[in-house]
C-alpha cells in the first residue's frame, strides 16, 4: 500500500521535473543565436544603395573659389603662405554644411551647373566617385562627399519600445540585431524565432522570417537593415496570459488546486 509520504513525495517529483523541463523549453526560444554552427561564416556584403525619397546632404570642395562660387560652398586662403590659391576647410568647422538633395520618384536630383543627374541604384561610394568625376570639369582639386540623412526604419510589436527608428548620419551598416536592440530589445512575450522584416525595392514589397534564436541569421539577406524597413515581432504563447487573460486563468488555477486538496483529503481521511 502506498503511505501518504510517498504520495506526496511522488507529486512533488514530478512538479519539480515539469519546472525544470518547462525552464529549459523556456530557455531555448528566449536566447539568440544559440542554434547553429559555431565556425566563422562570411556575412554578405552589403552598402546603402540610394533610392528616391533619399535625403541627402552633398558637400564639395576645391582649390579655387571662383569655380565653388555656383555650388555654394566654403572656400579660404591658403593658411600655409597666405596665397597663391585656397583649398575648402571642414563646413562644420565653419558653420557650414553641405546643400540637402532629395532624390526624385524617377531617381534623380537637381544638381548646380550638372543638371538632372541619376543617383537611385547607386551606392553612397558610387554617387561620390560619380559626382567627383563630373565635377572635375568645372571644379580644380573637387572633393565631394555624400551622406544620407534620412536613414530610418519601423519596429512594431512586442518590442519595449515599438516606433520609427533614426539611424545616425554616417552609419551604413546596421544589423537586424543592433535594430532591435535601439528599440529596447524584445520583450519576454516576443516571438524570437519568427520576426518578420518587410522590405520593399523598386515598388516590389518582399518579407523575410528571421530566427533570432539560430545562427543562420547571420546568412539572411536581411541580416543588414535598408532603409525604410518595417520589423515586425509576433507575441509568443505567454502573451495570452497577460491582462484579463492572465487573471482568468490565475482564477481557474487557484479553483482547480482547490478542488484538489480538497478531494485529496477527503479520500486520505476515509482511508
Amino acid at each position: 500500500m502506498i503511505t501518504q509520504p510517498t504520495t506526496l513525495r511522488s507529486i512533488l517529483t514530478i512538479f519539480v521535473l515539469g519546472l525544470l523541463l518547462f525552464s529549459c523549453k523556456t530557455r531555448e526560444k528566449l536566447v539568440y543565436l544559440q542554434k547553429g554552427d559555431d565556425q566563422t561564416k562570411v556575412q554578405p556584403d552589403y552598402q546603402v544603395i540610394l533610392r528616391p525619397d533619399d535625403q541627402l546632404n552633398i558637400m564639395v570642395g576645391g582649390s579655387d573659389m571662383e569655380s565653388l562660387a555656383p555650388f555654394q560652398f566654403f572656400y579660404s586662403a591658403n593658411a600655409q603662405g597666405g596665397g597663391g590659391g585656397g583649398m575648402m576647410q571642414n563646413p562644420q568647422m565653419m558653420g557650414g554644411a553641405g546643400l540637402s538633395y532629395v532624390i526624385d520618384i524617377n531617381g534623380n536630383i537637381n544638381f548646380p551647373v550638372l543638371g538632372f543627374i541619376k543617383l537611385a541604384g547607386l551606392t553612397r561610394l558610387q554617387a561620390v566617385e560619380f559626382l567627383q568625376k563630373q565635377l572635375e570639369v568645372y571644379v580644380q582639386d573637387v572633393v565631394v562627399n555624400v551622406q544620407l540623412m534620412n536613414f530610418k526604419y519601423t519596429v512594431l510589436g512586442q518590442v519595449k519600445a515599438p516606433g520609427v527608428q533614426s539611424v545616425p548620419v554616417g552609419t551604413e551598416r546596421l544589423t537586424i540585431l543592433e535594430a532591435i536592440a535601439k528599440a529596447g530589445d524584445l520583450q519576454i512575450t516576443g516571438l524570437r524565432n519568427n520576426v518578420l522584416l518587410i522590405r520593399e525595392v523598386n515598388g516590389q514589397r518582399s518579407e523575410y522570417r528571421l530566427d533570432l534564436t539560430s545562427k543562420d541569421l547571420y546568412q539572411s539577406p536581411a541580416y543588414y537593415i535598408h532603409q525604410n524597413d518595417v520589423i515586425y515581432v509576433e507575441p509568443n504563447f505567454t502573451a495570452n496570459f497577460q491582462g484579463t487573460n492572465f487573471q482568468t486563468f490565475t482564477q481557474l488555477g487557484t479553483t482547480a488546486i482547490s478542488i484538489f486538496l480538497s478531494l485529496y483529503t477527503i479520500i486520505s481521511l476515509t482511508k
